[in-house]
């Protein structure tokens, strides 16, 4: 799964089953956590009106996206990962939730894009009431997900100079 994942952003309007959902969301809840705190919260938008309403906001918040794309690249469901504004290792425990996520997506033939060039938008105060998060919560991260519209491209050749072993 590791060297078969592509990143996808060109996804089918066709729902994913709630099912698999869950099962991507336990591999998510399954990744490594800072001294064990488990602390994120997985928030499920099939919304389109409320993706285009976070899409918005991150414009108005100075975000720019790339001409000719939408940020959420007309997924049918974006997960969102937050956790609490006060722990300082959040960014990293949703990053490894996230990992998890796209490689459980991937072995049940859903495609997966990271997408954070939106968190302006999630963080915005209008946004975050409508996402339900716990208390002193805040978004640091965002995985569209859905069925790709095509094969995706071969991966590119890895580098073979960024490896340095110490004795």
């Amino acid at each position: 799964m590791l060297l078969k994942r592509r990143t996808i952003r060109a996804f089918r309007p066709d729902a994913i089953p709630d099912g698999i959902m869950n099962k991507i969301i336990t591999a998510g809840k399954y990744a490594p956590s800072a001294m064990g705190q488990q602390n994120r919260h997985f928030t499920v938008i099939k919304d389109q009106a409320l993706l285009n309403d976070v899409v918005k906001a991150t414009e108005k918040a100075g975000g720019e996206f790339v001409p000719g794309h939408t940020p959420f690249y007309s997924a049918p469901a974006v997960i969102v990962l937050s956790a609490p504004a006060s722990f300082k290792f959040n960014r990293e425990d949703c990053a490894c939730a996230i990992q998890n996520m796209m490689l459980a997506a991937c072995s049940f033939g859903i495609g997966s894009c990271y997408i954070c060039a939106v968190l302006p938008g999630l963080r915005d105060s209008s946004i975050m009431g409508r996402l339900k998060l716990p208390a002193n919560y805040v978004p640091y991260g965002s995985v569209s997900f859905g069925y790709p519209a095509a094969n995706a491209s071969e991966a590119k050749a890895r580098r073979t100079d960024d490896v340095t072993f110490l004795p």
